[in-house]
């Protein structure tokens, strides 16, 4: 008998943040599970941006609508603060969704 599935890099806390690169395509169910409740949310036509921040990063995801699916999926993302350093990004994403799961 095999030993069980575990997800790489999962922790005690749950599962490990998305890659910075996961967020795109996410639809908004899916922005939840992962990030949890937004701070804010506001329209900037065509898209619809969810707000996520804490005290130390903020970031917006930005939904636009799925053609094909019909439902809205994030084709981009912004962090703001030091996002040049792609390890800066993901700091930000794993300490907001660190966050969501206490």
């Amino acid at each position: 008998m095999s030993a069980p599935f575990s997800p790489p890099y999962a922790s005690a806390t749950g599962p490990a943040a998305p890659q910075t690169s996961e967020l795109i395509g996410l639809d908004q169910p899916e922005a939840t599970r992962l990030l949890g409740a937004t701070a804010e949310q506001f329209e900037k036509p065509p898209a619809m941006v969810w707000r996520y921040k804490n005290t130390t990063c903020e970031l917006d995801l930005f939904f636009y609508l799925d053609l094909r699916s019909n439902r809205m999926r994030t084709l981009h993302y912004a962090v703001k603060g030091n996002d040049v350093d792609p390890a800066k990004r993901q700091d930000c994403v794993t300490s907001l969704r660190v966050a969501q799961s206490k």
